[in-house]
């Protein structure tokens, strides 16, 4: 049985019932085939029974355990593995304002050198859904991910608005924020995420050890020889 959501167009509802068909069919044809009696087939089936279970009980015993995340542990975390925060290119720190024309685009560095601030035309004027609510900050960039937007800013000074710059998704106008050399410690802000990723990943497996010990404190379970 499927279920189709509710609201679902007309096209939408028979694509999902035909990729639900499609999908019993071969199920069913691998059942005739008598292929989930393959013995390597059984034993891939039944690691993934057993993982898809553990994973549902660390979710029922931690899924709404709260972690907790303070800046000292952040900053300790940062300077423990600096060494993991060293960058391997040069990386320059960009904004920019993304215009559907290059009238546009100018009338709006127009307003910029008349004083205008960067980040609120951004969002006011950005065709770039994804930057504009944050002043049209596009982050730290390598050569290699952006080459274009990285040409485009080689010879452009720091805080000074560029001239449109067109690529496929339009015009843009580019500011540099701060260009850093390969081999340079990225700042703590630019890596939190990152860290608070790691420290909550560390979190987890300590609860999951804490799990297994008591669990071996209260079942009874042995180690046999082959």
């Amino acid at each position: 049985e499927t279920i189709l959501p509710y609201g679902a167009r007309a096209g939408e509802r028979q694509r999902i019932l035909e990729n639900w068909i499609g999908r019993e069919l071969l199920y069913q044809e691998a059942l005739e085939r008598k292929l989930h009696e393959d013995t390597r087939l059984r034993e891939q089936l039944e690691r993934t029974r057993r993982d898809l279970l553990v994973a549902a009980l660390l979710d029922a015993e931690f899924g709404r355990a709260e972690v907790i995340v303070d800046e000292n542990a952040i900053l300790q975390y940062y300077q423990e593995h600096e060494d993991d925060f060293h960058r391997e290119e040069s990386e320059i720190h960009v904004r920019h304002i993304l215009l559907a024309s290059k009238r546009e685009a100018n009338a709006r560095r127009a307003a910029l050198q008349r004083g205008s601030d960067f980040a609120e035309v951004a969002r006011e004027s950005s065709e770039d859904v994804d930057t504009r609510d944050q002043g049209g900050d596009l982050g730290f960039f390598a050569q290699e991910g952006e080459p274009v937007l990285w040409q485009a800013c080689e010879d452009l000074e720091l805080n000074l608005v560029s001239r449109p710059i067109r690529t496929e998704y339009g015009y843009h106008l580019l500011e540099v924020l701060a260009r850093f050399e390969a081999g340079t410690l990225r700042p703590l802000e630019q890596v939190r995420p990152q860290i608070v990723e790691a420290i909550v990943w560390q979190q987890h497996h300590q609860r999951m050890d804490q799990l297994v010990e008591s669990l071996k404190k209260t079942k009874d379970w042995a180690i046999t020889s082959p």
